[in-house]
């Protein structure tokens, strides 16, 4: 489905918060193939005069069996299958659809690739890499790139439309393959909120006095 009027006001906003909000103007953004994401892409990539780099490996998880079923015991299993990912168990496979493994391991082929064409760029290691996709897909993922966003952060935080996660590339890395960007991000932001300023008990972020 494509984005609604409120949907679009908030791609808008994130484009004009970028530079104040978010980082320095984005080098590469890559979305995934569904049409909101690319909706919420348009107006940060004709600020900034980018094309969308469009990569089905940031798709949302295909849940197989469970897909848009309503049903309290299948949103269950939704939910306890990413919980068994994110402790660790990548084994745990989607009733139908993907375990584990094959989702980070196509989120890491593209995290990697858009940071190859950022260090390829007139940016260099100064640039900025952009990956819209989306809230349960970055719930899981985020945790295992970076130690500094807790797995638990991401069910008791849950990501706002266009809020935004950064995770800062650490000079000198270099990928050979998925598994050398676990752990290996240095997390900054979760959900526009700086990471040390999350409450690790869930609600809202803590009031630094």
């Amino acid at each position: 489905l494509p984005l609604d009027e409120v949907g679009r006001e908030q791609a808008q906003r994130l484009a004009d918060r970028w530079e104040n909000e978010v980082a320095a103007p984005p080098t590469v953004v890559a979305v995934s193939p569904i049409t909101r994401t690319r909706q919420t892409a348009q107006p940060l990539c004709k600020m900034y005069g980018r094309d969308l780099l469009v990569r089905p490996g940031i798709r949302e998880i295909r849940s197989g069996d469970l897909e848009m079923s309503p049903s309290v015991i299948s949103i269950n299993q939704y939910i306890g299958t990413c919980g068994q990912w994110m402790s660790g168990n990548l084994d745990a496979r989607m009733p139908g659809g993907e375990n584990g493994h094959e989702v980070l391991s196509r989120v890491c082929a593209v995290v990697a690739e858009v940071a190859q064409k950022v260090r390829d760029s007139e940016q260099g290691e100064n640039g900025v890499g952009v990956l819209v996709a989306h809230g349960a897909l970055i719930r899981v993922v985020a945790p295992m790139l970076s130690p500094q966003i807790a797995a638990h952060v991401g069910p008791q935080h849950f990501m706002s439309n266009t809020g935004t996660t950064v995770l800062e590339w650490p000079e000198g890395l270099v990928v050979a393959s998925p598994a050398d960007l676990l752990g290996a991000l240095r997390g900054l932001t979760w959900n526009d909120t700086p990471v040390d300023a999350v409450d690790p008990r869930g609600g809202h972020p803590l009031t630094r006095r």
